[in-house]
Order: structure tokens, then sequence, then C-alpha cells
């Protein structure tokens, strides 16, 4: 009986493996079929306000009630918040790759309790303040974000 029991178990799970191993191998369409369109996929990262060198991961959520922006004829910038289910140290590594693909230099970097990142472009300045939550690294992650523009000195550039 014994015998039995563990030939049915054997039997069952070099089935389950064929079944995995053979589902792997089942082509996706015929040979001609191009790949699904590029845009159809989920956005990845989030702008921050107008600004499209100012990336976030989509999981960080805005928080319209606290932030703020600022417009003149020769400034624009805004304090804006987010939050989201991020750890802080992933999130940290996230902004410092985005902001340099974006073209910012990094100015500096401050870490206690908080982060504080530093960023430069000409004309623009991006200070970004990441802090735990409740929870230390299994709780929301809070996110500050300075941003100033000299619009005036960078029309000034483009004569």
């Amino acid at each position: 009986m014994r015998y039995l029991k563990a030939q049915n178990e054997v039997g069952l799970f070099l089935l389950v493996v064929s079944l995995l191993l053979l589902s792997g191998c089942v082509p996706m369409g015929t040979g001609g079929t191009p790949p699904p369109p590029m845009e159809n996929l989920p956005a990845l990262s989030n702008f921050v306000g107008d600004y499209r060198d100012i990336e976030l991961p989509i999981d960080m959520k805005y928080n319209h009630k606290k932030s703020m922006v600022v417009r003149t004829d020769s400034f624009t910038g805004g304090v804006f918040y987010f939050s989201g289910r991020v750890q802080r140290d992933s999130l940290k590594h996230f902004i410092v790759a985005s902001m340099q693909k974006n073209n910012w230099k990094r100015a500096g970097e401050v870490s206690s309790d908080s982060v504080l990142l530093a960023f430069t472009k000409p004309n623009k300045s991006c200070t970004i303040v990441l802090d735990e939550g409740l929870g230390g690294s299994y709780g929301s992650t809070h996110v500050a974000i300075y941003v100033a523009e000299d619009v005036a000195a960078a029309s000034r550039a483009n004569y």
C-alpha cells in the first residue's frame, strides 16, 4: 500500500513538472505577430507638477492640499508633497538615478532621520526631503520637493 502511494505521489509530481515545462514552450501566437506596442505598458513614474525633469515612482501619491505652486513673471516654483509605501532608501536611489538621467547636477546630500537631496540646473534648483512615516520602513514614506526656477534668467539666456 505504501509503495502504491509513493508511486502515485511521484507520478503526480512528474505530471505537474511536465505541465509547467510544456506551458513554457507553448508559442504565444503566430511567428509573424509583432509584440504589443510599448505605449500599452503602465507608467513607472510620475512627473512632479509641470516639471517633466523631476520624477517619482508611480507608487507615490500627490497631496494637493499641502502642496503649493508659485508663478510670477520672473519666478516659478513651489513645494510638492507626496507619500507612498516605498522604502526610503529605495526611493532615494530612484530619485538620484532619475535626476541624473534628466541632467540635474547633484549638489549635496545630508542624512539623519531624514534624507535631504539637493540638485541644480542652470536657473533651477530642487531640494528633496525624504522622511519615513509611522512604521519605519514598513509604513509610508513622505517626500517634500522644493523647486525654484528663475524664469527671467532663463529667458535672458535664450537671446
